[in-house]
């Protein structure tokens, strides 16, 4: 959230130069993001939400949207989502000081649940589209779609192909290319090939190298 919320301060310089489109910065910012983003009113009623969020609303698993609201199917996540709205509206407390809220937000059929965080935003700091406040900001992280983002990033960032990124997706969580190889089957050799030309395309001369380069993709875009 740290990195994320210290994007938004630096939207006017930031790499993606997305063209006006009648979108306020932060909303150009938001879009983009694999993990899904609103931007809400004290009330929880929704002033913006982008694409990501409004995919993972469509399946109606966990969360969906209604009218201008986000509704969440467990129990325990709707109260740590009512709790958290209740404390952001009280005016003694600054955003600063603020309670953070992170739940899981569960999914039916063994999928992995939802990440839900909530922060306040810093009062009047923000202004939206309508020009309505928006007060709080919700982040909804998928793991599973996270994951093909991170997969489509690499594939069009450094030209790598399906095998090279699951491949370099692997060794950043810490997986041996031995391991790696006994998963998936693969001989050494064939996986030493793909490494080969992972850092053939990415420029990096080693293992700890292209590790780094790819955790500065902590912060996926969505595919375009």
């Amino acid at each position: 959230m740290r990195r994320l919320l210290s994007n938004f301060q630096r939207t006017q310089t930031t790499r993606l130069k997305i063209a006006s489109d009648g979108r306020g910065p932060l909303e150009n910012t938001l879009r983009w993001l694999a993990d899904g983003a609103a931007l809400l009113r004290a009330d929880g009623s929704i002033v913006y939400a982008n694409d990501t969020l409004r995919t993972f609303a469509e399946r109606d698993d966990g969360l969906r949207i209604a009218g201008r609201n986000i509704e969440f199917t467990a129990p325990e996540a709707r109260r740590r989502f009512e709790v958290t709205l209740a404390a952001a509206a009280r005016p003694e407390i600054s955003p600063v000081n603020a309670r953070p809220a992170d739940f899981p937000v569960p999914q039916s059929y063994g999928v992995p649940a939802y990440i839900a965080s909530m922060r306040p935003l810093a009062h009047g700091e923000i202004r939206t589209t309508w020009d309505a406040e928006a007060t709080i900001i919700l982040l909804v992280r998928d793991p599973l779609y996270r994951n093909i983002a991170t997969s489509q990033i690499l594939r069009d960032l450094f030209g790598l192909t399906n095998a090279e990124a699951q491949l370099a997706e692997a060794l950043c969580t810490g997986t041996t290319t031995t391991a790696y190889a006994s998963k998936r089957h693969l001989s050494l050799n064939t996986v030493y090939s793909h490494l080969k030309r992972i850092r053939e395309k990415t420029g990096c001369k080693s293992l700890p190298e292209l590790i780094r380069k790819f955790g500065e993709l902590n912060v996926p875009l969505r595919p375009a």
